[in-house]
């Protein structure tokens, strides 16, 4: 199908119009996100410069550090897992869900969980720009929420 020029004009004028009308958004008081006219809030938002994160962390006896998976904390996928870590360790239940990770990192026997002795959830803070940015994934602060030790029959 052929279109004229004034067709094509207004086809095109329409379509730009309907591309940049999300960016309207950004001034309003309440913006909204709606498919699918977006603005993506999630990369336009403001952040600060650090970022908290709750995880496990695992020591044994000459208290050398260890990561702990995710996958010890429970079942589904990362984002799935780390939900519920959070969700316990804003909880009463974070000790009773840290005992939990402690009881499957016991039935453990390969490195590092066989060594472990003692297994903390803490909420690290993470400095976002040099964690990417300069590979510095060392935690900026961490804060330890609930401890437990790790006992093998």
């Amino acid at each position: 199908m052929k279109y004229s020029q004034q067709q094509a004009i207004l086809i095109s004028i329409f379509t730009m119009t309907l591309v940049l009308l999300p960016v309207l958004e950004n001034w309003a008081s309440k913006p909204k996100d709606n498919f699918p006219f977006s603005y993506y809030p999630m990369f336009s938002k403001k952040r600060k410069a650090t970022y908290g994160l709750y995880y496990f962390v695992g020591y044994d006896a000459y208290q050398n550090r260890y990561k702990v998976s995710y996958k010890l904390a429970g079942t589904g996928g990362f984002n799935q897992v780390r939900r519920q870590i959070k969700k316990a360790a804003r909880s009463e239940k974070s000790d009773a869900f840290t005992k939990m990770v402690a009881t499957q990192i016991a039935k453990k026997k390969g490195n590092p969980y066989a060594k472990l002795e003692r297994i903390e959830l803490v909420k690290g803070y993470y400095h976002l720009e040099k964690y990417f940015l300069k590979q510095d994934t060392l935690p900026v602060h961490e804060r330890k929420i609930a401890s437990h030790k790790i006992e093998r029959k």
